[in-house]
Order: structure tokens, then C-alpha cells, then sequence
């Protein structure tokens, strides 16, 4: 498998409601997501993907003009699927969480986190391929 080139980061120790980087991932067929938390996190997470050739803006609302969705991811531990609407939420605790796209063909990713309380969430991409 090929990999990018290096691991890439949407959040890095962020600990507020807000949208994360945008993602270039059109090059790549698996998108995995590495979730982390420290300092008794408690947050929504949902993740974020487009097709546009060009980058979204993944923190205003989805239009024509603006095409973004809500993405489904699966659980790597569990292979249970998480539903792009409903997102992952942490309660009070602190984890390490791996994640899968479930599809392929976006060309960026990203993520929202919302209803913050505590705690610090870093968020990081890795990009691979069959090649």
C-alpha cells in the first residue's frame, strides 16, 4: 500500500465548537482517522466529506454552490457503522478511536466538532492506496 506523505492533522488539541482543516484526499482511496482525547473530553464530533473539485467551506451551510455532507464512518475496532448525522460523542471520558470512510471518492474531508464541554480532541488523517 502507498501512503501519503505524511499523517495529516484536522484538529491538533483543539478544545472548542468549531470546523476543522479541509483535507485534499482526491488522490487516495482509503481515508483512515485516528481520534484522540485528553482532559476528561465531552463533545460531538461529525465528519465531513465533499467531491467538489474545489475545497468546500465545511463551516457555512450546504448549498449548490457549496457541496458538503455529514459522512459515514466505520468503527475499525467494532466494524459497526456511525452515521455521518449523529457523529461520535464522548461523555466525561477519554479514548483513542480509529475510523474508516465508508465510501471512496471524496476529494476533501473534515469535521465539526459541537455541543464542547471539556477536554482536548486531536483529529488526524492518514491516506493510503493499492498502488
Amino acid at each position: 500500500m502507498r501512503t501519503s506523505k505524511d499523517e495529516q492533522y484536522i484538529y491538533n488539541a483543539k478544545d472548542a465548537d468549531s470546523t476543522g482543516v479541509a483535507i485534499s484526499c482526491e488522490d487516495f482511496r482509503y481515508i483512515l482517522l485516528t481520534l484522540s482525547s485528553a482532559d476528561t473530553a465531552n463533545f460531538t464530533i461529525k465528519f465531513q466529506g465533499s467531491m467538489s473539485d474545489d475545497c468546500p467551506d465545511f463551516s457555512a451551510a450546504r448549498t449548490v454552490l457549496n457541496r458538503w455532507e455529514y459522512i459515514q464512518v466505520k468503527d475499525m475496532q467494532s466494524g459497526s457503522a456511525i452515521d455521518g448525522d449523529t457523529g461520535v460523542s464522548f461523555a466525561a471520558a477519554d479514548d483513542v478511536l480509529r475510523y474508516e470512510t465508508v465510501f471512496s471518492g471524496y476529494n476533501w474531508v473534515s469535521a465539526t466538532i459541537s455541543s464542547y464541554v471539556a477536554g482536548n480532541i486531536t483529529l488526524s488523517v492518514k491516506l493510503y492506496n493499492n498502488k
